[in-house]
């Protein structure tokens, strides 16, 4: 009987704890419940979309660059990308899945196994941003990856904007040089890039104008969110959470476009050198011609990048403003002026010894170009004939001090400041040298060095915007900044050059002679119903031909734009560099110069109807562009 009794109590007791386990396990799931549907549901709630909804970047639209006008310079093309969003192909936790995609990925768009799991691994991006695997590429590739679409989770074809580049007639964009190029962000960079929210595989740009205006170019990207199954395949899209992408805004430059391509097809791409058509009142570069050229798209081929990079005619520098040379008879007006500034001569006084073609100082002979000699010169006929033998006299007058301090005042051996060159191009300085220099590097000083120096020869380089400006301040009395970029103007000034009006008069109407003289250099200049002014050039050249200048400003009483034009290894100044400026001249005259509209400003472009896109470089007008089918000539030295 007690035995019965205590196998009771012992079964209440565990059934009043089982009961009570069970009522605890419920009051347990009660409030998990309560804090999931009720406390906590919109936590969940947005867990469950993250899950769901995925997050995809739409790039922004960059910044047109246009010409002073408003035409089109550099635009903007579509382009497809083979890109996988990581987490819709990490969702599927098969390995053998992974491996497929990867392996079948591998074999359409040409791309190793071992590199796309690389740049998978990469830790340098956000979780969902797409991984971009293969670049620009064409629609046969798109299709192929589109009918196996479902086969390939996480994969995606993103269509995304490139840089275009309008050839204006020809084979290659124009003013490569000024416009630089855009490239990806260098993995090294990336750490002080990612802040300003750029993306690991962005474009960025790398030199020129795309660098220099970067922030302005860029605009800002935009995002849409798109629904995901649970194996990572898009089924829908969520257009209400759509941020739309902000374009970059548009540059405009000081450039013409039809000055431009006058200037690039007058110097033939048989040549090297270098072409600069400047405003000479403000700065402002109208026409900047490098050859030899490269196309910007260039850059995205890693072969044809090094080939640029090795190629040894250095296609990548800009000569305009990082080539140095010996400036040969066009600094002769250096001499020239700190000899009227000396009260040494004036103009017309017939001081020197007559050339007999050349000069015999100590045990060296100085030739001048004509072996014949020139006979008794004034200054005037000197820079008419370019006479070496005249100059060399003067310049011993002259001396080196007095010589070097108005090469100075003149803007040699120093920096033009050209906006440009904040572009990542940098500008060379060239060198103006002095007594001290040759006591460092030659051991003391000679005065034979001057009689070299005074004809632009010896150690004396310069750069062809060096020259422009120079040019510049002979034509308007003050040497100004040149610039590119309109945005520039503003900041632009113009320094007085320390050189008296009566002078700077005089230099004038000699290198208006030098071209007018039928005796003259400068001849083959001349354009019909416009003064032109101007100075030949011929500098020796140790490593092959003579490099061949010429300089010119117009019109005389009123000059509106300066040229310099520099050809490598191209022979005498007036037979070659002269005539590609009288095309220069002559576009400017007949095209430019009789346009009185106002220049197209950003506003009134912002407020046309026409789509950017839809904007497009007119055609070039017929006497701007070489008959069809008619090979370029190379000019006659």
């Amino acid at each position: 009987m007690h035995e019965d009794f205590m196998d009771n109590g012992t079964r209440e007791r565990r059934e009043r704890c089982l009961l009570s386990a069970v009522l605890i396990l419920f009051g347990i799931l009660s409030v998990r419940l309560y804090m999931v549907q009720i406390a906590n549901w919109e936590q969940y709630r947005i867990q469950s979309e993250k899950n769901t909804m995925q997050p995809v970047p739409i790039e922004a639209s960059r910044g047109l660059v246009r010409d002073r006008n408003g035409t089109i310079l550099v635009d903007n093309r579509l382009s497809y990308t083979i890109s996988i969003i990581p987490p819709r192909l990490l969702r599927n936790t098969d390995p053998s899945i992974r491996k497929r995609v990867v392996s079948q990925l591998s074999q359409t768009i040409g791309l190793s196994k071992t590199r796309i799991q690389e740049k998978l691994s990469s830790r340098k991006r956000h979780f969902y941003e797409p991984v971009k695997l293969k670049q620009d590429v064409g629609f046969e590739m798109v299709s192929m990856i589109e009918e196996d679409r479902y086969d390939l989770p996480g994969v995606e074809i993103q269509i995304e904007i490139r840089r275009g580049y309008p050839t204006f007639n020809g084979p290659f964009p124009l003013v490569p040089h000024i416009l630089g190029y855009v490239g990806l962000i260098d993995a090294n960079a990336y750490a002080q890039m990612a802040p300003l929210g750029y993306s690991y595989d962005d474009q960025i740009g790398k030199r020129g104008v795309e660098r220099l205006c970067e922030a302005q170019l860029r605009g800002q990207d935009g995002v849409k969110y798109i629904e995901v199954n649970v194996w990572g395949q898009e089924v829908g899209s969520l257009p209400e959470k759509t941020e739309p992408p902000v374009a970059g805004q548009d540059v405009f430059l000081t450039l013409d476009w039809r000055l431009q391509l006058a200037a690039e097809q007058a110097l033939s791409d048989t040549l090297k050198g270098s072409v600069v058509a400047m405003d000479p009142n403000n700065g402002a570069i109208l026409a900047m011609v490098s050859k030899p050229g490269f196309h910007p798209r260039s850059i995205r081929n890693l072969l044809e990048w090094n080939a640029l990079q090795s190629n040894p005619q250095k296609p990548l520098l800009n000569r305009s403003i990082q080539g140095e040379y010996p400036p040969a008879s066009v600094f002769k007006m250096v001499t020239a002026i700190a000899a009227l500034e000396m009260g040494l001569l004036g103009p017309d006084e017939l001081r020197y010894a007559p050339c007999r073609g050349k000069l015999t100082f100590g045990d060296r002979v100085f030739r001048c170009h004509k072996p014949a000699g020139h006979g008794k010169l004034n200054l005037r006929e000197a820079l008419i004939h370019s006479c070496d033998t005249f100059f060399y006299q003067l310049g011993r007058k002259v001396g080196i001090a007095n010589w070097n301090h108005y090469a100075k005042l003149l803007g040699f051996g120093q920096a033009t400041g050209i906006d440009i060159a904040e572009g990542g191009e940098g500008e060379a300085k060239g060198l103006i040298t002095d007594r001290a220099y040759y006591e460092v590097h030659r051991g003391s000083w000679a005065e034979g060095y001057m009689l070299n120096l005074s004809i632009g020869q010896g150690e004396t380089s310069v750069t062809p915007i060096q020259v422009a400006r120079y040019t510049s301040a002979l034509a308007v009395g003050s040497l100004p900044r040149p610039y590119v970029l309109k945005s520039s103007a503003p900041h632009a000034r113009s320094t007085p050059v320390q050189i008296s009006a009566q002078t700077l008069a005089q230099i004038r109407s000699i290198l208006f002679q030098v071209v007018e003289s039928p005796y003259g250099t400068g001849r083959r200049s001349r354009i019909e119903g416009v003064t032109v002014a101007g100075k030949t050039g011929t500098a020796q050249n140790s490593h092959g031909e003579d490099h061949a200048w010429f300089v010119a400003f117009a019109p005389v009483e009123a000059p509106q734009i300066a040229v310099v034009v520099l050809a490598e290894n191209a022979g005498q100044g007036g037979k070659v560099a002269a005539p590609i400026s009288h095309k220069v001249l002559k576009t400017y005259f007949e095209v430019i110069a009789p346009e009185q509209a106002p220049d197209v400003t950003v506003a009134a472009l912002a407020s046309s109807n026409t789509p950017r896109s839809e904007k497009s470089p007119p055609p070039p007008p017929a006497h701007l562009s070489p008959p069809p089918d008619t090979p370029v000539q190379p000019i006659s030295r």
